[in-house]
C-alpha cells in the first residue's frame, strides 16, 4: 500500500483518529494525484479534511472557486463511504445551483456539519478503524 509520497504505507500500525492526524500534517504537501494514488479509505479521509480545512478557512464559495472544488464528487462519495449522506445530498444540491444564486447557497452551506452540532470526525474515525481492522485481519 502507497502513502501520499509514494513510500510504503502501513495501515495496521494507526488507528482511525492518529491516520487522519498524519493526513492533516502532511496532505497539503502533495498534489490531489498523490491522493488518488492512495487507497480508497485514505482517499476519502484526504477529501474529507481537505473539505473541512477549505470549509472551515474561506466557506462554501472559497471551496468552490478553489482547486479542491474540482474534486467536489470524490467529496460527496467520501461523505457517503462515512455514512454521512445528508452532507452528500446538501454538497450535490450546492453544485446543481447557478453560482448566481448566492442566497441560495449560503443557506445550505448554513446546513452543512461544520454549522450544525453534527460531528462528522466520529464518523470518520470510525470508518477508518473498520477499514484498518479489515487490513489487519487480511494480513493475519
Amino acid at each position: 500500500m502507497k502513502w501520499l509520497d509514494g513510500s510504503e504505507f502501513h495501515p495496521e500500525e494507526f488507528t482511525g483518529e492518529s491516520l487522519c492526524k498524519k493526513l492533516a500534517l502532511e496532505l497539503f504537501a502533495y498534489d490531489y494525484q498523490n491522493w488518488l494514488a492512495c487507497p480508497e479509505f485514505v482517499q476519502n479521509a484526504a477529501f474529507l479534511i481537505a473539505f473541512d480545512t477549505e470549509l472551515a478557512m474561506e466557506g462554501i464559495f472559497g471551496f468552490l472557486e478553489n482547486s479542491i472544488g474540482q474534486y467536489a464528487e470524490q467529496v460527496i462519495q467520501a461523505f457517503r463511504a462515512v455514512g454521512d449522506n445528508r452532507d452528500a445530498e446538501i454538497l450535490e444540491h450546492i453544485r446543481r445551483i447557478s453560482d448566481d444564486d448566492t442566497e441560495e447557497i449560503q443557506k445550505l452551506e448554513n446546513q452543512l456539519y461544520l454549522n450544525t452540532d453534527f460531528d462528522i470526525w466520529k464518523l470518520l474515525y470510525r470508518y477508518l478503524d473498520e477499514k484498518i481492522q479489515r487490513y489487519r485481519e487480511e494480513l493475519s
